[in-house]
């Protein structure tokens, strides 16, 4: 056989991971283009003295402890703007896509029985796995510049044009890419060293449940802080980068060097794995 049908520039490889990833990725395009338009419009619903008001006297100021950041900086407009980083939204959509995908990587294709057909052509395992790191990383890379362009067009335009820099936003967007990368390159790992897709993920919701769970109990206990250093989600605070510019980049070389680190470390296990695990035969 040829030597580059072996290689990671497998047309015919290229086009099924696409294909594979298509549908989430056209859905989650619509789903985030629209977003911040509706977020951004509800929010202007509300006054802003009205809503300093609820923030800053109805709310506890203990609870100041979950959001990352003082109340003070959450009552503006760019603040308002920054809580849509954190809406459940996006957060449990880049989750959706880093444990779809990352899913998908062997233990999905195990389980739908088109690994063996896969790698039954002159296609390295290597290659296999490369080429569906490369795209979902890719996608989700795709997806953070329209979650950004949407909320560049929903400022510029909206109802608080002129109010908010639109550029301030560009570090949260890059700590959602990275938040991406971590949950598929985790899920990827685990995926390469199982054969069930449905336990694949159950691995998955257990871990980000845990990440959760930490990040609470490390942001309202005081004796158990280090407890926070256990959850992936320590690492992504979108909320904290739309301050100062010098400071938002600092931190998001912080946050995203942990969440990429550990989505790399992911893909590389994944590989060294998947490489030399025995698969099981098709029934």
């Amino acid at each position: 056989m040829p030597l580059k049908q072996y290689s990671l520039w497998n047309g015919a490889l290229w086009k099924k991971t696409w294909g594979d990833q298509r549908g989430l990725l056209l859905s989650l395009i619509a789903l985030w283009s629209a977003f911040p338009w509706i977020y951004i419009w509800l929010s202007s619903q509300i006054p802003m003295p009205a809503f300093q008001e609820v923030l800053l006297r109805a709310i506890p100021q203990d609870w100041q402890k979950l959001s990352g950041v003082p109340f003070a900086e959450v009552a503006t407009h760019a603040g308002r703007v920054a809580l849509a980083f954190v809406d459940p939204v996006i957060v449990l959509a880049a989750t959706v896509w880093g444990i779809t995908r990352g899913s998908d990587a062997v233990s999905g294709q195990l389980e739908r029985g088109t690994m063996e057909m896969v790698l039954a052509q002159p296609v390295k395992r290597s290659a296999l796995f490369a080429t569906q790191a490369i795209a979902t990383t890719a996608g989700a890379a795709l997806l953070c510049c329209v979650l950004f362009a949407a909320v560049w067009t929903a400022i510029a335009i909206g109802p608080w044009a002129g109010k908010v820099d639109p550029f301030r936003f560009l570090p949260a967007a890059a700590n959602v890419f990275g938040l991406m990368v971590c949950v598929a390159g985790i899920s990827a790992g685990v995926s390469a060293a199982n054969s069930y897709r449905w336990r694949t993920i159950g691995i998955l919701c257990g871990f980000y449940v845990f990440s959760i769970l930490c990040k609470l109990i490390g942001r309202l206990s005081p004796s158990l802080w280090w407890v926070g250093y256990l959850s992936i989600l320590n690492a992504y605070e979108p909320q904290r980068l739309v301050g100062n510019t010098a400071e938002a980049w600092r931190l998001l070389a912080c946050y995203d060097g942990v969440l990429l680190g550990l989505g790399i470390v992911g893909y590389l296990a994944g590989g060294f794995i998947f490489a030399r695990r025995d698969l099981p035969a098709p029934l």
